[in-house]
């Protein structure tokens, strides 16, 4: 039996054993010690609108350019009804002091959005060296620049990113290899919450279902280059909506095809994922079917909430996987060669007979022993299921789920391994994103839910595993969005697509933390950057090592 083999069933054995020492786990819960206060106000009306349900984003983002992450958390606001315009409470953005704790910076700031919001994406979207900040709402989004000195303005009008509707996730890549970010904004349902329709079930008033309103078409957005943008959804051929399309719900930007162009994923509730290859010119075509994405192994539209990409099983090809409704298993698509996916989700440990409801959704090295993990946000979104939905086994309230990777590509729940938050809690989880927050070198987590608002998760790394944490530094955009980097360690591979929008509704600390388990250091490093450029290093050491785009 290995170290780590050992290690892994003591811990098992000491989960069951009585004794004065609780077992090793991975995770804590640390959010009484950060000194964040807030509080996620979405309603409640009463009337169980589909607005309340689908909100809950938070962002990482280093805003004071200090080197650490601090924490935007995105609120709604009391009355649901008029959710398009702005209301009494409003997001709060968390100064990262280190040692755990975190300071209410929002009025210093000058942020602080009052609109119903739903999201938020960080990126340097004007190239000047810091992370500016997207917020999305239902109604209109707001833009955040930042004036590099720990301070924002609010640059929406004059930007030009003055559409209104059901926003959702968004991504910032560069879709014309300029070197600026262009915005992705995906969009949810045409529904507004006063005028559209209210569902009951037994006379009780519950979410209605998304298949009851069409899809509203998703926005792009071309940065000029001059502080403004121009809305080319259109043009790019990615405006579709309507009762049988869209319904977009998670994004994310990746080069699916290594062609050197970023394309988007989308994750649509009820009807079938898109996968628009970016084919130049800022144009875009929906391969989803063709690839093997856009539904189920069986063929079914799911009900998809988060995406995350990254290589599962160790071959360097980018996977997928895809949060779906209860009762639906969620999605992995394992990349094949030719741009090909299979769905394998049954048959790598992620599926069971009864599936809770997931939104936010990681791929991430949780014990740092040279794979990637899953973790997943889940909750549902009708109060009153218990009631409504008896045997069934749903419930509103909901553990969350750490799955461990066994080193081949398949996968096992770690159970009270994850610690007690993941295996004795219920919630009702939604946002969820990974930030090295307190620089240890270990990917820590910021979950946000609707009933008890954030949860702060501290990685206690119990394997005593090593890490290198990559922090990009491109030249244009300073995060280099749309690289790709590979690492070699003791003989295997893993690979990393460079971007921060994941999940649902969230942005990650963009640093990339790569696992070495036992291993001394990485033996070869390499850095593809999104203009072509190739940077490669040989025996990185564990800790933070910054890469320079040449």
């Amino acid at each position: 039996m290995t170290a780590r083999a050992a290690l892994l069933a003591s811990l098992v054995l000491s989960a069951v054993a009585c004794g004065p020492n609780p077992p090793a786990h991975i995770f804590e819960d640390v959010t009484a010690a950060s000194g964040i206060d807030f509080r996620l106000v979405t309603g409640p009306s009463g009337e169980r609108l589909v607005v309340e349900t689908m909100a809950g984003g938070l962002a990482w983002i280093d805003f004071d350019g200090d080197g650490d992450f601090d924490l935007y958390l995105v609120n709604a606001h009391s009355d649901p009804l008029n959710a398009d315009e702005p209301g009494k409470e409003e997001d709060r953005l968390y100064r990262n002091d280190g040692g755990g704790r975190f300071t209410d910076s929002t009025r210093a700031a000058g942020v602080g959005d009052r609109r119903y919001g739903m999201g938020a994406a960080a990126g340097d979207c004007d190239g000047d060296g810091d992370q500016d900040l997207l917020v999305t709402n239902f109604g209109r989004n707001t833009l955040y620049r930042n004036d590099g000195k720990g301070a924002f303005a609010d640059a929406t009008e004059a930007a030009g990113l003055v559409e209104r509707g059901f926003n959702s996730s968004a991504a910032w890549f560069d879709m014309d290899s300029d070197g600026d970010l262009d915005l992705y904004v995906a969009r949810y349902l045409k529904y507004h919450p006063r005028t559209s329709r209210r569902c009951r079930e037994g006379g009780i008033a519950v979410s209605c279902h998304p298949r009851l309103f069409p899809g509203e078409s998703d926005l792009l957005y071309r940065n000029r280059g001059d502080g403004t943008f121009e809305e080319v959804s259109e043009r790019a051929g990615i405006d579709r909506g309507g009762e049988g399309e869209g319904k977009g719900l998670g994004v994310l930007a990746f080069d699916y095809d290594r062609d050197g162009l970023q394309d988007v994923f989308v994750a649509n509730d009820t009807t079938p994922n898109f996968l628009y290859r970016n084919r130049g010119g800022g144009a875009f075509e929906d391969v989803a079917q063709a690839a093997g994405v856009a539904l189920s192994a069986e063929g079914k539209a799911l009900a998809g909430m988060g995406v995350d990409a990254a290589d599962a099983d160790g071959d360097a090809l980018t996977d997928i996987y895809v949060t779906n409704f209860a009762l639906e298993v969620n999605s992995l698509y394992l990349a094949r060669p030719g741009g090909r996916y299979a769905e394998a989700a049954r048959r790598t440990g992620l599926g069971e007979t009864y599936i809770p409801l997931g939104f936010g959704t990681l791929f991430l090295d949780a014990d740092l022993d040279g794979d990637q993990d899953i973790a997943t946000a889940n909750g549902h979104i009708n109060e009153v299921v218990e009631t409504t939905d008896p045997g069934t086994g749903s419930t509103y309230l909901q553990r969350q789920d750490l799955f461990l990777n066994r080193g081949d590509g398949t996968f096992e729940r770690a159970g009270d391994r994850a610690g007690p938050f993941f295996f004795a809690e219920r919630c009702v989880g939604r946002g969820l994103a990974s930030s090295d927050f307190d620089s240890d070198g270990d990917p820590d987590l910021g979950l946000l839910t609707l009933d008890r608002s954030l949860v702060l998760l501290r990685n206690e790394n119990p394997l005593g595993n090593r890490s290198v944490v990559v922090r990009l530094a491109g030249k244009g955009q300073r995060d280099a969005y749309g690289a790709r980097i590979e690492a070699e360690v003791a003989g295997r591979r893993q690979a990393f697509e460079h971007s921060s929008a994941r999940s649902y509704l969230s942005a990650c600390d963009p640093r990339v933390v790569i696992g070495l388990g036992k291993a001394a250091a990485i033996d070869r490093l390499t850095v593809r950057w999104p203009s072509g450029k190739v940077t490669e290093l040989r025996g990185v050491r564990p800790g933070e090592v910054r890469v320079e785009e040449p």
